[in-house]
């Protein structure tokens, strides 16, 4: 009798056993489950959150290309537009109907009958870069004294070729180019000839000849 009773209380406690053990189990593989679904969804998650933030990125790099386009063609154009603003400070502008010059940077005076246009080169009257005159180049100018003497209303106009200025105070050609025309005039009057008859422009690289030598030039306009 007690065996037979030990003998089925071993074959419960077993059987129970076993059950607990399954429970056990799958209660555990639930949870693990439940795990490797929540750690399946926060890596999908952040797969998204990463693709979001790359897409941002590309953005904001697309952006920025934009913009440095954008600031380029905008210097470019301040650029053009100070070359136009330049070259028409520089341009002579046509004589009024009138007779009479109205711009500033001329004196008034009565429209001529006739004109001539006296051309010195510039690498005669003036070393690189400078405007101080050359010794030799006073004879130059003096040999027309007596037609700048007798004219109406000279024009002296300043031009020199397309090179960037360098090793020179004058911060531009443009400014070369009126320094020189002054030092003609400012020999001229020392010669005799009326200061209030003589105006000066700088034309710069305007108006370029057939080479840089040639273009680097005094042009003295003559109205009689």
């Amino acid at each position: 009798m007690t065996t037979g009773f030990c003998s089925n209380v071993f074959s419960c406690v077993r059987t129970h056993g076993l059950k607990l053990g399954g429970l056990a189990f799958l209660s555990a593989g639930l949870f693990l489950g439940g795990c490797n679904g929540k750690l399946k969804d926060e890596n999908e998650s952040l797969r998204a959150e990463n693709a979001d933030l790359k897409e941002k990125v590309s953005a904001t790099e697309g952006e920025k290309t934009a913009m440095a386009t954008s600031l380029q063609q905008t210097q470019s154009e301040k650029d053009r537009l100070a070359m136009e603003l330049a070259n028409a400070r520089t341009a002579q502008p046509p004589t009024p109907a009138s007779g009479y010059s109205d711009n500033p940077g001329y004196p008034k005076q009565p429209q001529a009958q006739h004109t001539s246009r006296i051309r010195i080169s510039g690498d005669v009257l003036f070393p690189s870069g400078s405007a101080t005159l050359r010794p030799e180049a006073k004879a130059e100018i003096a040999s027309h004294l007596g037609e700048l003497k007798n004219a109406t209303s000279i024009i002296i106009e300043g031009y020199t070729d397309t090179d960037p200025v360098k090793k020179s105070k004058y911060g531009s050609n443009q400014a070369l180019s009126k320094a020189r025309a002054d030092s003609v005039k400012d020999y001229l009057v020392t010669r005799g000839v009326s200061r209030g008859k003589i105006s000066t422009v700088g034309k710069g690289a305007a108006n370029p000849l057939s080479s840089k030598k040639e273009s680097r030039r005094v042009e003295i306009v003559v109205a009689e």
